[in-house]
């Protein structure tokens, strides 16, 4: 089965796409990439919204990966597989050196986990032709220094009421891991990661660099952590997603969303609920800024939040 059909999207909850960009290529974006961090309030974290991208060249650049032939090829395998319209979608940002720190968390989580709090949102996540994914495009290989995506296999699965109850019992490990994690981290620090993961039929992905992995938002996962035996090459920040590595192990991943108006409408409900309207005006921003580089995309984006726009219009109309 060939990683970037619906197929594997449907039995392992992720896609591979081919490479987008060439070797030269993510050199270069790479060196523009630092030169943009280099310049960047580090106070905010290490993390960029692609409006906040001061060379338009290169947002123009980071535009063009996300739409291309090879991107637009997996849209429509996905599209063929919930029956529904789908887009890329915002929030589309690029984050450096975002890596978790094993002494203080284990990183695992779903990207839906907040969702799951209410009842309208199970509604949505149980629907068969719900979809809704983080895309990320790594511009490095998965290697001790991170760089990649761990996933937990196939716990994007049995989200249907009747099934919660095997979703419950398969993750008895992962809750068991996160146990341990949380009040005896000490312990967790000396077993080898390659216990937990086998103990959690997990896996780390080896995408090629420069490809793009598009994960269910239920799929449980985690950026590939920094292994322990390079722990004394690294400086972690404290109580912070972030790290300073060795410069030719820099992490970079372009990271945006992918979806049908069905799933974006549960997402936004979340958010309106826990963060108001920040996430919507955010995405209408971020739209309005593609749709100079590419009109045809921010107008396939538009048709898919257009729904969610008319239902918070009073939030998002500016005074």
């Amino acid at each position: 089965m060939k990683n970037y059909t619906k197929e594997n999207y449907k039995k392992n909850g992720y896609i591979i796409s081919e490479n987008l960009i060439s070797e030269t290529e993510i050199k270069l974006l790479r060196n523009q990439l630092d030169k943009e961090f280099s310049e960047y309030d580090r106070s905010k974290g290490f993390t960029l919204e692609i409006d906040e991208i001061k060379n338009k060249e290169l947002a123009g650049s980071l535009i063009k990966i996300i739409n291309s032939e090879k991107i637009q090829k997996i849209c429509k395998e996905l599209e063929d597989l919930c029956k529904k319209p789908v887009s890329l979608l915002p929030a589309f940002h690029v984050h450096k050196n975002y890596h978790v720190n094993l002494k203080e968390v284990h990183g695992w989580h779903r990207d839906c986990g907040g969702e799951l709090s209410f009842d309208y949102c199970k509604q949505k996540l149980y629907q068969k032709n719900y979809l809704f994914s983080k895309v990320g495009i790594y511009l490095q290989s998965n290697t001790d220094f991170g760089g990649g995506i761990d996933i937990i296999n196939k716990t994007h699965k049995n989200f249907t009421p009747l099934k919660t109850i095997i979703r419950k019992i398969l993750n008895i490990p992962f809750r068991i891991i996160t146990f341990i994690h949380k009040y005896f981290v000490n312990l967790y620090y000396i077993i080898p990661e390659n216990f937990f993961m086998f103990l959690m039929n997990a896996k780390k992905i080896y995408a090629n660099k420069g490809s793009a992995i598009f994960f269910d938002s239920r799929l449980i996962h985690r950026g590939s952590p920094i292994s322990k035996k390079k722990f004394k090459d690294v400086k972690f920040y404290t109580g912070e997603y972030k790290a300073k590595l060795p410069k030719e192990f820099d992490k970079y991943v372009i990271y945006l969303h992918f979806g049908n108006t069905e799933a974006v409408d549960s997402y936004m409900y979340y958010k309106f609920k826990t963060k108001g309207d920040k996430e919507l005006k955010l995405w209408v921003e971020q739209i309005n800024l593609i749709s100079k580089y590419d009109t045809n995309l921010s107008k396939k984006m538009y048709s898919i939040i257009s729904p969610i726009i008319a239902k918070y219009k009073n939030h998002i109309i500016k005074k």
